[in-house]
């Protein structure tokens, strides 16, 4: 969905519900983020003098790749965040830098949504993989015993040498 800036009335807020699609075709999804399924949004948009404030609430349905079993599995989150439109760079103010007159409200969205995910999603039901032959596998907790009893690794040693040592 494209909005002209010159089209927005100065101090006046616009009301936007609608189902946004986001196509595999136009944007880039990277694990665990698989596809968008279902993106409604309540949006309010208004311009003031050096900017342009987008009130977002979302609500989304994404497909997820489980951090455990690698299999993809549906979330659903809402979403709610203010973002500011400016023209040009301004250090004093947070603001999404849009050149020309077309702001594409998909484009604004899809970060917002890819932010607001899990860093590792986990399928509901998914537990971590039992050890196996030729691996085992950690949970944090006895990784972080593992590293501090397994003595000096190789880098750990270079940070011991001192600028008196020659050789």
């Amino acid at each position: 969905m494209l909005i002209a800036k010159s089209k927005l009335i100065l101090d006046k807020t616009i009301p936007i519900q609608k189902n946004f699609v986001f196509n595999a075709s136009d944007f880039t999804f990277k694990s665990p983020l698989l596809n968008i399924d279902k993106c409604f949004g309540d949006l309010e948009i208004t311009k003031y003098r050096n900017f342009i404030r987008l009130n977002v609430d979302l609500e989304v349905i994404v497909t997820l790749e489980c951090s455990y079993t690698l299999e993809p599995f549906k979330h659903e989150s809402k979403i709610h965040e203010a973002v500011l439109i400016s023209d040009s760079l301004d250090f004093d103010e947070e603001a999404i830098v849009v050149e020309g007159d077309n702001i594409d409200i998909e484009r604004i969205l899809f970060p917002i949504i890819s932010s607001s995910l899990p860093l590792k999603p986990i399928k509901p039901g998914a537990r971590l993989p039992e050890s196996g032959e030729g691996y085992r596998v950690l949970n944090d907790e006895e990784l972080a015993a593992e590293r501090s009893k397994s003595g000096n690794s190789q880098l750990t040693k270079l940070g011991e040498i001192t600028e008196d040592d020659d050789g």
